[in-house]
């Protein structure tokens, strides 16, 4: 290089930097380490299964540390990820006051700011439940909210006031909203662990604690809803009328500025906001009225008349109601707004613009298998191995027969294909076919069908959103290799693995931020839709697709997706709560999965169906197409 012939010029030494009071690294299981600085340094946590070097402790100071109290090392929230907790808990002598709460990471608080509220309303049947629970999981999914739901009819009491029900759920709403880190804010202040100490009314300490409880971002959004027509059903006309015009049902302005006044005088930091969903369209009102029961049906039809003259819209009232955020939400489709302020109401504003209550389908299906899960490294881009390539020709028939058409009718159906962008996720949809349909060959037409004469069946979408979870510095290395070089990293995935980053990679956390997008978008197709992705983007997208709170994300890093194996998950805007396939038992059974060669799928299976009534939505089925991927030495990024 040029450089390299010039002149040397002298530089004067740079002074050495001062010296980091930061703890000293923890050695890798069973090793003793000394440090040269303090002898607070010296010790190493025997609590951590290491070695402890017996040093002289620095003298305590009968001086109190200045400045804001602070939590002790034993009463850590719950907000904090474990390991940063199992840190602060085990911390070195010298930090006597170590940072409690760390940096905010999106992914794993979430970024709601203050606590919300969300208070539903409309006539009755007309999809508001449905509302309710795909944005309450999708803000507990990807944000990081805690989440709770209200239902006014669990409030009703017939003997009691309209007021007094109204005040009992206030009382709660109050209680849930006035909650960080596990903790309700009268309890946040230090004390012996298991006994929260109590508050106190004056004291600079216990007044830091309870002003640090009601500023702190919490992430909690409260959805209202108003009775449900089931419950209304089971009641008489009188009672029915009652229960729906409860103050939280929000029916009319002023119910919802009394909301609004007593959220503010009891939790000024709350904001509120309205969400009205109007069905006008007749389709999606005779969908409704098929989904009811019959005495539902028989309910609403008798009260119908009342139901809309005692009903007041959202901002349609003499008062404009200028003063409330809402969001009026007409057949699914048209959407209006009024003092949308705020990243939370404008992310719920951007996830019903794509929620649609019609039939949905999704098929999820690992790449085949690859040469890299035959060696066990994790990542890398390799290409299929001889059984990959074998399920890859199955999978093409599979789609063909299953997803393409209907094989119950045997006509045609419009769908679409995304995979990653790692070539064995390609290779893997190498064989699905592509023709061009005219609208006459198809079964049904749907929304966007609309706009097109000629429809490329699963016309090939590539989308780096679907790639495998990065392992950075680990990429196509084996479990084993990467415990000669960080024995420890194992170990703090198993305390959580949701969070734990690879070096110079992405964790869980990041995974679900970058499956985000590709989830509204699923969310407004109407067209089968087949997703070829890898092991962890799968478990992240199933368990959301899943809806199941008791298995809330951070358990989804410790599900498997079985290789050669697709799920078709299917739900509407009535049957959301997707019941699992019974092969997931099965799989979990080493001894019973995978299924023989001889209980694959075979295109004769799909023959065989022919006729069949329709399967019942809101239901998970599995599809083994083989070959089994553990004759090739098992699954090498099962780990991941």
């Amino acid at each position: 290089m040029g450089n390299e012939s010039s002149a040397p010029t002298s530089v004067p030494p740079s002074p050495p930097p001062a010296p980091l009071r930061t703890p000293a690294p923890r050695p890798p299981p069973g090793v003793s380490t000394a440090s040269s600085g303090s002898a607070g340094h010296a010790s190493v946590l025997e609590s951590a299964g290491h070695a402890s070097v017996n040093t002289e402790a620095p003298p305590e100071s009968s001086e109190k540390p200045r400045g804001i109290p602070r939590l002790c090392s034993d009463d850590v929230s719950e907000l904090m990820p474990k390991i940063q907790a199992a840190t602060v808990r085990h911390h070195v002598p010298s930090n006597d006051m170590p940072t409690t709460v760390p940096a905010p990471q999106k992914q794993f608080f979430g970024v709601l700011g203050q606590r919300h509220v969300i208070c539903l309303n409309g006539l009755p049947n007309n999809g508001k439940d449905f509302v309710a629970k795909e944005l309450g999981w999708y803000l507990e999914f990807f944000h990081g909210a805690r989440v709770e739901y209200f239902m006014v009819n669990e409030y009703f009491n017939p003997d009691g006031s309209r007021e007094g029900n109204a005040l009992a759920l206030l009382e709660d709403l109050q209680s849930f909203l006035l909650q960080t880190g596990g903790k309700k804010a009268w309890q946040a202040t230090p004390g012996t662990p298991g006994k929260p100490k109590e508050r106190k009314p004056s004291g600079e300490e216990d007044s830091f604690f309870v002003r640090r409880a009601a500023n702190t971002d919490s992430g909690r959004v409260a959805i209202v809803l108003p009775p449900p027509m089931r419950f209304l059903a089971a009641l008489d006309d009188q009672k029915a009328k009652e229960l729906w015009n409860s103050t939280f049902s929000s029916t009319n302005a002023l119910d919802r500025d009394w909301i609004r006044k007593q959220l503010l005088e009891s939790c000024p930091d709350a904001k509120l906001m309205f969400i009205e969903i109007d069905v006008t369209d007749p389709v999606l009102l005779s969908q409704h009225h098929a989904a009811a029961k019959p005495a539902e049906r028989q309910r609403m039809d008798s009260l119908r008349t009342w139901f809309e003259c005692s009903y007041t819209p959202l901002g349609r009232s003499a008062s404009s109601e200028s003063h409330l955020s809402f969001l009026r939400y007409k057949n699914f489709q048209d959407m209006e707004t009024h003092s949308m302020h705020g990243y939370l109401r404008m992310r719920v504003a951007q996830f019903l613009s794509v929620l649609r209550p019609w039939k949905h389908t999704i098929y999820l299906s690992r790449h085949g298998e690859s040469t890299y899960n035959v060696d066990k490294k994790l990542g890398g881009d390799p290409p299929l191995s001889p059984a990959g390539e074998v399920y890859a020709r199955r999978l093409g028939e599979f789609a063909e027969k299953c997803i393409q058409e209907n094989p119950r009718t045997g006509k045609k159906v419009a769908a679409r294909l995304w995979t990653s962008s790692l070539q064995r996720t390609e290779l893997t949809a190498a064989y699905i076919p592509h023709p061009d349909l005219v609208g006459t060959e198809l079964e049904a037409h749907t929304h966007v069908m609309e706009d097109h004469l000629v429809w490329k069946q699963m016309r090939h979408r590539v989308y780096r959103n679907l790639d495998e979870i990065y392992a950075g510095t680990y990429d196509g290395m084996t479990e084993d290799e990467i415990k000669v070089i960080d024995a420890r990293f194992g170990a703090d995935r198993e305390v959580d693995k949701l969070a734990t980053r690879y070096p110079h990679g992405e964790s869980y956390l990041d995974l679900i931020t970058r499956l985000e997008p590709l989830v509204h978008e699923l969310h407004s197709y109407e067209e089968p839709l087949l997703i070829i992705s890898h092991q962890a983007t799968l478990r992240v997208l199933r368990a959301y697709l899943m809806r199941d709170r008791s298995r809330p994300r951070d358990k989804c890093p410790s599900v498997d997706i079985p290789q050669h194996t697709v799920m078709k998950i299917t739900w509407d805007g009535w049957n959301f709560a997707v019941t699992p396939s019974a092969l997931e038992a099965k799989m979990k059974d080493k001894k019973k999965w995978p299924p023989l060669e001889s209980e694959r799928w075979t295109p004769k299976d799909a023959l065989a169906t022919l006729g069949d009534p329709e399967r019942p939505i809101g239901h998970e089925e599995w599809f083994w197409l083989g070959p089994d991927p553990k004759r090739m030495g098992g699954d090498g990024q099962a780990n991941l």
